[in-house]
């Protein structure tokens, strides 16, 4: 399992619309740990879905709108071609599915300067992707072991042109993949309708991913905010679940001794418990009431039944969700909140 070092997880959309702006922040708050952040108001195409999915044979995103066509000329073709850089990824070949992101070079500069021994880059995880994605009947893509193939290999030669380029610029530094998951809240839902969409499928939708960054020396963290089944992820072998502790403070607390077990293997729980979802929110906050609030929920998992030790020292923190809709001064005031709040955390010998 993975040993990650830093206590704070870099996230969210941000406010700013330069890469200066950007930078300035990351050095300041973010210097051991950069990030390649998203800039939704810097350009229309800074969002999960074009880091994801542009390029992929068949897909076409069109105002954060995604359309699947199977149809179109070259798809058997590139599907192929698809299938034989996913087996045989190099640098070159894989620039066929480069990320086309507007920090990105500037990113990769902070990289080469402060070689940190860790950097976080998020992307979507392969069970939205799979819900985004439609045949042209329509149906579960995850009915169809073609499609399942597409989506794992997808998102797998996305991650892999990033580890590349991380590597190229610092080979000294982990990259960590945090696979964001907005979708896996409807798996339950899904399988009731469909009774071919089963628990296996998905583990190892996620299983298959996961060990395909591991095995080119990334780690793995699976986000999703809304309520969901964790003992998927952690069976597939993730290295850090990230949720909502702010909202979903107990979501964890059910599979108490699955999350015992995962800690003391080396996973890693980031509570993403600053509250971003309104101005007037952040505004009022203190790093006491932020605090106070993480050691209440912390220690409702352990009233449940993880170690003390490990339920302190495996975590780490975060805003509760993205903040490119607050005004920079609150945006800024969440972000510092969350590292305060990171050296914060006790240490239980």
């Amino acid at each position: 399992m993975a040993r990650i070092s830093f206590k704070c997880l870099p996230y969210g959309d941000l406010p700013y619309t330069t890469d200066s702006l950007t930078t300035k922040m990351m050095v300041k708050l973010f210097e051991n740990v950069p990030y390649l952040a998203m800039l939704p108001l810097a350009s229309p195409h800074e969002n999960l879905c074009y880091r994801t999915l542009e390029n992929i044979p068949g897909v076409e995103i069109k105002d954060k709108k995604v359309f699947f066509n199977t149809k179109t000329k070259n798809f058997k073709q590139d599907l192929r071609e698809l299938d034989n850089i996913f087996n045989h990824p190099d640098v070159e070949n894989l620039e066929k599915y480069k990320i086309d992101s507007f920090f990105l070079p500037k990113y990769l500069q902070i990289l080469k300067r402060i070689k940190p021994a860790e950097t976080v880059v998020n992307l979507l995880g392969p069970f939205t992707v799979s819900q985004l994605l439609t045949n042209r009947e329509e149906l579960q893509i995850l009915t169809d072991k073609c499609y399942r193939k597409l989506v794992i290999q997808a998102v797998c030669v996305k991650a892999l042109w990033i580890i590349g380029k991380i590597k190229e610029v610092s080979p000294e530094t982990k990259p960590v993949i945090i696979l964001e998951e907005p979708l896996f809240y409807k798996f339950g839902d899904i399988k009731r309708e469909n009774e071919n969409v089963t628990r296996e499928i998905v583990l190892n939708l996620f299983a298959k991913v996961i060990s395909k960054i591991k095995e080119y020396h990334g780690f793995v963290g699976i986000q999703s905010f809304e309520k969901c089944d964790w003992q998927i992820p952690l069976e597939a072998g993730v290295d850090i679940i990230s949720f909502d502790a702010y909202n979903n403070p107990n979501n964890l607390n059910i599979i108490a001794e699955k999350i015992n077990n995962f800690l003391a293997g080396g996973g890693r729980i980031n509570w993403a418990i600053v509250p971003v979802k309104t101005e007037a929110l952040v505004k009022s906050l203190t790093i006491d009431q932020v605090y106070n609030r993480f050691i209440n929920t912390i220690e409702g998992l352990i009233v449940s039944g993880v170690s003390e030790r490990l339920a302190y020292n495996r975590s780490m923190v975060s805003v509760q969700g993205n903040i490119n809709k607050l005004p920079v001064i609150f945006a800024e005031k969440a972000l510092i909140l969350s590292t305060q709040l990171a050296k914060r955390i006790p240490f239980k010998s």
